[in-house]
C-alpha cells in the first residue's frame, strides 16, 4: 500500500496540535513544561536526515512522521501555554533592518474609518484624546502606502516582498467609527483607550496581536485567526462579536461583573476553559450572569486551537 506523505504529515501534525491543549485543559499535562517543547527542534533535523537517506521508501516515512510529530508537539505546547514563541518566527527579519522613514499626518472632519493592511514586522496603534491622526513608519525596501481623506485613513503594505516594516499609528479617540485590520507575519498592539468604535474587524495570519479595548466602547467585534495568537481585553459595554481561529490561540479578558453569553462550535481539536471559569452550559451556549447590565455576546469556533477566558496573569 502506498502512503502519501502530504496527508500523513498533516495528520500527524494536527493530532498533537489539537490534543495537547485539550490534555492541558483537563489537567493531564502541565502547561508550563510544554512551553519548552520548542527545544525538541534537533529532532526535526534528524527526521529530515532520515527522509533524505531513505528517500521515498516505506522506511523514509519515519522521517516524515518524526518531523510532523515534533512540530505538532511544539506548536500544541505553545498554544496550550500561551508561549510567545510564535512571534519569534513571525517577526519577519531582524529589528533595525527597517532603516528608512515615512511620516504623515492629517485629520478627520467626522468619525472616520481606519484601515490597516500590514505585512512583515511590528505594528503599534494608539489613541489620543483629540487632534490629528499620525503615521510614522520605518521600512527597509519600499514605503507603505498612505491613502486618506476627511473620513478615512488607509495604510497598506507595499506589494511584493518589501522587507520589514515598523508602523506607529496614532488616531483621535473621539473620531473613530471603524477599525479594520489585515495582518500577516508580524506582531501588533492596538490600544483603543477611551475610544468609541462601532465596529472592529481583524483578520490575522501568522501574527501575534494584542487588542486592548478595556476602556473603549465597542459595539461589534470580528476576529479571524490563522496560525497566530490574539490577546483581547474588553470593557464592560454591550458587545456582539465572533471569534474564529485555525491553528491558533485566543485569550479573552473581560471585567468580573459583566454578563457573558458565548456560543461555542465544539470541535475535537478545540479547547476552552469556560467550565473552569464558572459559566453554565445549555447546549452550545455558555452563560454567566453578572450584574444584570450590558452583555458581551460572542460566537466562538476553532480548529486545532484554544480559547482561554480570563487567563491567569491577564491578556498581555
Amino acid at each position: 500500500m502506498r502512503i502519501r506523505r502530504g496527508p500523513l504529515f498533516w495528520g500527524l501534525f494536527l493530532i498533537p496540535l489539537g490534543a495537547i491543549p485539550l490534555l492541558v485543559q483537563g489537567g493531564v499535562i502541565e502547561g508550563d513544561l510544554l512551553a519548552q517543547a520548542w527545544r525538541l527542534w534537533p529532532l526535526i533535523i534528524i527526521g529530515l536526515g532520515i527522509g533524505l537517506l531513505l528517500g521515498r521508501s516505506q522506511a523514509g516515512l519515519v522521517g516524515t512522521s518524526l518531523v510532523a510529530l515534533v512540530l505538532g508537539i511544539a506548536a500544541g505546547g505553545a498554544l496550550a501555554s500561551g508561549s510567545p514563541w510564535l512571534g519569534t518566527f513571525t517577526s519577519c527579519g531582524p529589528e533595525g533592518a527597517a532603516d528608512q522613514r515615512l511620516d504623515e499626518t492629517g485629520s478627520f472632519d467626522a468619525p472616520g474609518q481606519l484601515i490597516l493592511d500590514f505585512d512583515c514586522g511590528t505594528l503599534q496603534v494608539s489613541t489620543v484624546p483629540t487632534g490629528p491622526w499620525t503615521v510614522s513608519a520605518a521600512y527597509s525596501e519600499a514605503a507603505p502606502v498612505v491613502d486618506s481623506n476627511t473620513a478615512r485613513l488607509e495604510v497598506r503594505a507595499p506589494q511584493g516582498d518589501a522587507g520589514r516594516q515598523e508602523w506607529t499609528v496614532g488616531v483621535p479617540a473621539n473620531q473613530l467609527r471603524e477599525v479594520e485590520l489585515t495582518a500577516n507575519a508580524g506582531s501588533g498592539t492596538i490600544d483603543l483607550a477611551g475610544a468609541t468604535v462601532p465596529r472592529i474587524r481583524a483578520d490575522i495570519n501568522a501574527t501575534d496581536l494584542l487588542l486592548d479595548a478595556n476602556t473603549a466602547t465597542v459595539d461589534r467585534l470580528h476576529v479571524g485567526l490563522n496560525a497566530g495568537r490574539a490577546r483581547i481585553n474588553l470593557g464592560a459595554s454591550a458587545l456582539v462579536g465572533d471569534l474564529s481561529m485555525n491553528a491558533g490561540a485566543v485569550d479573552l479578558c473581560v471585567p468580573p461583573g459583566v454578563d457573558l453569553q458565548i456560543r461555542v462550535n465544539d470541535q475535537l481539536t478545540f479547547a476552552h476553559n469556560l467550565d473552569d471559569r464558572g459559566l453554565s452550559q445549555n447546549g452550545d451556549t455558555w452563560t454567566r450572569t453578572g450584574t444584570g447590565g450590558p452583555t458581551i455576546d460572542l460566537s466562538v469556533e476553532g480548529n486545532a486551537a484554544s480559547f482561554t477566558l480570563d487567563p491567569q496573569g491577564g491578556c498581555r
